[in-house]
Parts: C-alpha cells; structure tokens; sequence
C-alpha cells in the first residue's frame, strides 16, 4: 500500500535522511522511533508532502504521490502536527473541517455530520463539542487535533507524538482508539512515539531510526536489548509480563 523507496531528505547543505526504505499495508500500526533529532518528524512530512525530498519516491498503491492534487492527497493522507495554533473555532466546526476534501459544495452534507458526530462520539469529546478551541486544555485540543484528522477518512494516518500532552489514561484510550480504526477500518496508521512500550503495546511493525538511515525495521522480533540499546544509547533490559513485551533501562545505582 505504501512504499518509500531510496528517500533522503537535507535542509540546505544539512543532511536529515539518507536513503529511508518502508513497506506498510493498511490496517498495519507502525511506529516510528528514534532518539531527539534522528529525523523521524521530517521523514512523516515528507509522506505528507509538507517537505519535498532530495531524491527518492513515495508511492500510495503504486502511484507517486507527487503526481496527486492537493485535494486528493487529503483524502488519501491525513497529518497531525506535533504543534498547532488553536482559533476561534468550536470543537465541532474544527472536526468538521477535517471533512474539506470530501465536500462536494460549500455546505457540508449530510454524511459530513454524520462522520463528525462519530468521531466525536468515540474520542470521547461530545461534552466538548461547542466549546471553543481556546477553552480547551493542551490535552483536550490534542484529542480535537486527531479527530479531526480521523474524520478526514484517510487511507494513511500520520502522528508526530500524538500522546504527548495527555495523561497515561488518555495516553491509552487514544492508541486503543487508533489501533480499532486501523483493524477495523483497514487504515495504516503511522506514529512517531518516544514511549517504547506503549509503542510496542501498540504496534505491529517497528522502524528505528538512527544516524539519519533506518537502522533495523520489522514486527516483535526486532525489540531486543542490542537493538534499542544501539539506537538510544543506553543499556535495557527486554522482559516479557502477561504475554507482554517490555523494555526496562539499566540504570546505575546512584
């Protein structure tokens, strides 16, 4: 479904990513990791065409996504910054907007409310609904910022620290939220997480991300303490609890 072949990407003489390679299907969750700075955020803009690579080609079931307009890409693509302004908007009306690229006049139909009505049924945000963006707490406009994106109905969802201002149980109900669209709505979905083990809680496919090159990508096999311990630089263990994979750093006694 999408393929990245041979991307680099490098701001002026400033190299970012050197021949990044990904394979993903629909209905796949992929995380992306990496330490600060490995370049994950720029290679999501780069799918995302907010950033155009130096060389290398995205490819959406086998079509190059240079070649899309910029209506069709938002019906195929759909981003979440890790920062947004908020505005004068209601929760409702900036949901709604994620529905742009499906209008077929200037009035929303029908079926636009009705998406809009749903995703905020699941994200929990009807009691937020005519509430304005500015009255919202940085967890709660984060939550209005995915639903907006999910209404938008994409085939591929990106996520730049999608959880990163919400508490663990918000942190949580998100994923779980993400992960069903993902099986049950057959959307790939695509995050950059810092959190290694709600990553791999979450995740069906890995991609590390070091020294500006993708280091080791693949499914549970690849969560072994010589890999992360490579990429983040620091010394963990890999334990499994409940069937359950878990990544503990080793940390000397003080």
């Amino acid at each position: 479904m999408l393929e990245v072949k041979n991307l680099s990407f490098a701001f002026k003489d400033f190299e970012v990513l050197k021949e990044i390679e990904l394979k993903a299907q629909k209905g796949q969750f992929v995380s992306i990791l990496g330490n600060n700075g490995a370049g994950k955020s720029t290679f999501l803009k780069c799918i995302a065409r907010i950033l155009k690579p130096q060389s290398g080609v995205i490819m959406v079931d086998g079509k190059d996504i240079s070649r899309f307009s910029s209506n069709d890409l938002a019906k195929v693509v759909g981003y979440v910054p890790q920062r947004y302004a908020s505005t004068r908007l209601t929760v409702f009306e900036s949901i709604l907007i994620g529905r742009k690229p499906h209008f077929s006049g200037i009035i929303p139909s029908k079926e636009d409310l009705q998406v809009v009505e749903s995703v905020i049924e699941k994200f929990g945000l009807k009691p937020l609904a005519f509430k304005y963006l500015d009255e919202l707490s940085g967890g709660e406009m984060q939550k209005v910022v995915i639903a907006r994106a999910v209404a938008q109905q994409p085939k591929i969802l990106l996520l730049d620290e999608p959880i990163n201002n919400l508490d663990l149980k918000n942190q949580v109900e998100v994923l779980s939220i993400l992960k069903k669209l993902s099986k049950e709505n057959s959307i790939l979905v695509i995050s950059v997480l810092h959190d290694l083990n709600l990553a791999i809680r979450f995740s069906d496919h890995f991609v590390f991300i070091k020294d500006k090159s993708v280091f080791a990508s693949g499914g549970r096999e690849i969560i072994t303490p010589e890999i992360i311990s490579n990429v983040y630089g620091i010394e963990v263990k890999v334990e499994t609890s409940h069937d359950q994979l878990f990544v503990v750093p080793i940390v000397p006694t003080i």
